[in-house]
């Protein structure tokens, strides 16, 4: 018998008006749970996390420079999350300032100048060479006419969960780049998901604290993203044990937006409760 709360879950799910996509990973049993894993939902946010895979990759062949300044283009200034539409015009943040604020304040922004960093074209094929053939990127960070004329990003929580299983073993790419990019979840500031009803350490903690958990708490990595109608949060989970477990979270064609995100987060709560 599994540990995974299945009936729990199944019970909570069944409240929400909406379609949901779930795979829950403990990665220390092997134990897998998944709920239409394969049905593919507009990504949001999500997809930023195989995008800074892609761009730490070009940094470690060379292609990229980490450090380098780079200013921001017109054409990529856009709204929604993030900090860099509030900030002077004339501000020149680094490649790692904007991959770190393109996953830790989901800034749009940030996300658009990486966009053209990478390509849409070169990402949609190392998404295709990792085995992922259902993320795909068609357009920009809130680029509204794009997705009027059939454009859009979209991802699916079979794929995204076993992208953050590889993640969680490092395997992604490699080590390293695996590694890199779970240290940049974990400082996430858009917790009111996957981590809200958990004791999560905070993602300000300082690095000492994330290292040695207390008795008692969940460290968390994780990204979300929502646009109306649709709510996902995906991460990775360590208990103070080492025991690590995964839970990408898709729903979409939502009624309430609230209701997504507290569905969200009393599934996080049952799994941590059954697992910790």
């Amino acid at each position: 018998m599994g540990r995974i709360p299945q009936t729990a879950i199944y019970q909570l799910l069944a409240q929400l008006n909406g379609t949901v996509g779930l795979y829950i990973h403990d990665l220390d049993s092997g134990e897998l749970f998944q709920v239409n894993p394969d049905r593919v939902f507009p990504s949001a946010s999500v997809i930023k996390i195989p995008m800074l895979a892609l761009l730490l990759k070009d940094v470690q062949e060379g292609r990229v420079d980490w450090k380098a300044k780079r200013p921001i283009a017109a054409v990529n200034r856009v709204g929604g999350t993030g900090i860099l539409c509030e900030m002077e015009q004339d501000y020149v943040p680094s490649v790692e300032t904007l991959a770190k604020l393109m996953i830790v304040l989901s800034d749009n922004i940030a996300t658009n100048e990486i966009m053209d960093i990478i390509g849409i074209d070169r990402f949609n094929q190392f998404c295709r060479e990792m085995g992922y053939s259902n993320t795909i990127l068609m357009r920009k960070m809130l680029d509204f006419e794009a997705i009027k004329q059939g454009k859009n990003n979209y991802m699916c929580a079979g794929e995204t969960g076993r992208l953050l299983t590889q993640l969680a073993k490092g395997e992604f790419v490699n080590a390293g780049i695996s590694q890199q990019i779970i240290r940049i979840m974990e400082h996430q500031q858009c917790r009111n998901k996957l981590p809200a009803l958990i004791p999560t350490v905070p993602s300000y903690a300082p690095e000492e604290d994330k290292k040695h958990l207390k008795p008692d708490t969940v460290l968390v990595a994780n990204k979300t993203g929502e646009l109306v109608g649709i709510q996902h949060d995906v991460g990775i989970f360590t208990l103070p044990d080492g025991r690590r477990y995964v839970i990408a979270a898709f729903t979409g064609e939502l009624e309430d937006d609230a209701q997504g995100i507290l569905t969200i987060a009393k599934v996080s709560q049952a799994v941590y409760n059954a697992l910790k």
